[in-house]
């Protein structure tokens, strides 16, 4: 079973994934940038991660955005992990001709809109392909 984490402030969407992905994925949610950067040297056991691109934070928070979170993982995890961008804020057309421009380091894209099943597949996809390019 992979090993799913996935920032998001958005509960409610949270919880449609979880039960989504149950049978598949063991997963961790975090809703906010500072508790999710607090447990960088934890975050190396997730082999995918689900990021934000909008993510509120609080006052004492730096002004972070998911583009600056998929670099620190990318850059900072000893395994380089699967990680997907996701908005709600851009159509999954949107995201292919810009999400590129938005944030070279990212693994793939998704809308929120797209469907789950959509999701699902792009995972298994990616996941597929590291292990792949691991043996």
């Amino acid at each position: 079973m992979y090993k799913l984490a996935i920032l998001d402030d958005d509960e409610h969407w949270c919880k449609i994934l979880q039960g989504f992905l149950k049978q598949e994925y063991a997963m961790v949610t975090y809703k906010s940038v500072s508790s999710f950067l607090w447990e960088l040297e934890e975050l190396n056991q997730y082999d995918i991660f689900l990021v934000d691109f909008m993510l509120p934070t609080a006052r004492y928070e730096l002004n972070t955005d998911g583009t600056q979170i998929v670099t620190t993982l990318k850059g900072r995890l000893l395994h380089s992990p699967v990680v997907i961008l996701v908005t709600a804020y851009m159509s999954m057309n949107e995201l292919e001709v810009h999400g590129k421009q938005m944030c070279p380091e990212a693994d793939a894209f998704f809308a929120k809109d797209a469907g789950l099943e959509i999701l699902a597949r792009q995972m298994k996809q990616l996941l597929t392909s590291a292990k792949t390019k691991d043996s």
